[in-house]
């Protein structure tokens, strides 16, 4: 039985509705799949103490040992330890199995759980999304001030350039991150999608690329360049389109760059979700 009171052990099906879906309505609960004998649980399970205690009430732990709950186990359809779930209003809205790094998880309760550094972030991309961008970079920028090592708020910082188009100042933001963030996912994605709108940049407007594709329908160094277009414009089913037809016409260094481009979406994209899945799978069909 635990002793923090930010973590709690469940171990019956009655417990779990009472103290995970019912209670996630009060704030988030983060469920813990484990058993004794699983490594990856060893390092995980001490993990998710600390953060627990960290954010201090933000979110509940529960633990369920599989082992000594094995129809709960099975009830909810655990295939593999560890397994953790993310409960909010009564359902399951992020998850993740194996272990994942501290600041992956990190990522993960930010966007989850509320706090003024999560509303503020919020009501910047809100502004961002109904085009107002200048009131987003105002919010974020206070943010920054408050906190100038805060990664999650620099990357919305170079996001905001980045839709304004002013690639400079978005670099600028990205070159100055520290090494230790390179490798976390928003890093990752703000760059790939900074490299991406940098290529566009230096390609003809939209418009002018698709009525020199309509005169030439064979050049696919145009449609790569449109490809790379719509994906700086977020049309990544369109550009997913693009980059699969010139795959499928083409050999050397157009088919090496339409392929390569192809998995940058995908990564771009998070590696999942339905578009990735779909595309990937018609990519492995072509190929084998």
């Amino acid at each position: 039985m635990s002793q923090d009171p930010f973590v709690i052990d469940i171990n019956d099906p009655a417990s779990y509705e009472q103290q995970v879906i019912q209670a996630s309505f009060q704030q988030l609960v983060v469920v813990d799949f484990w058993a004794p004998w699983c490594q990856p649980c060893q390092i995980l399970v001490p993990l998710l103490t600390k953060l627990a205690q960290e954010y201090a009430g933000g979110f509940t732990l529960a633990k369920v040992n599989s082992d000594e709950n094995q129809e709960l186990t099975m009830q909810v359809g655990i295939r593999n330890l560890p397994t953790v779930f993310f409960y909010k209003d009564g359902q399951v809205v992020d998850q993740f199995s194996g272990a994942i790094s501290e600041s992956e998880i990190k990522e993960k309760l930010d966007r989850l759980v509320s706090s003024p550094l999560s509303e503020a972030l919020d009501a910047a991309l809100s502004a961002l999304e109904l085009g107002h961008s200048e009131q987003s970079l105002n919010i974020l920028k206070a943010l920054n001030q408050e906190d100038p090592s805060n990664i999650q708020v620099l990357v919305a910082i170079a996001n905001v350039y980045l839709q304004r188009e002013e690639l400079a100042e978005c670099e600028e933001i990205v070159n100055a991150l520290p090494n230790q963030s390179k490798n976390e996912e928003a890093v990752k994605s703000i760059v790939n999608q900074l490299n991406i709108a940098k290529n566009a940049a230096n390609a003809p407007a939209l418009d002018e690329l698709k009525q020199q594709i309509k005169a030439n329908p064979e050049n696919y160094e145009l449609r790569l360049q449109l490809a790379t277009k719509l994906t700086a414009h977020q049309n990544y089913i369109e550009a997913l389109d693009q980059l699969f037809d010139v795959i499928q016409n083409t050999k050397g260094d157009d088919f090496d760059n339409a392929k390569k481009q192809m998995l940058s979406v995908f990564e771009l994209l998070g590696g999942q979700g339905d578009i990735v899945r779909r595309y990937r799978q018609k990519l492995f069909s072509y190929l084998n």
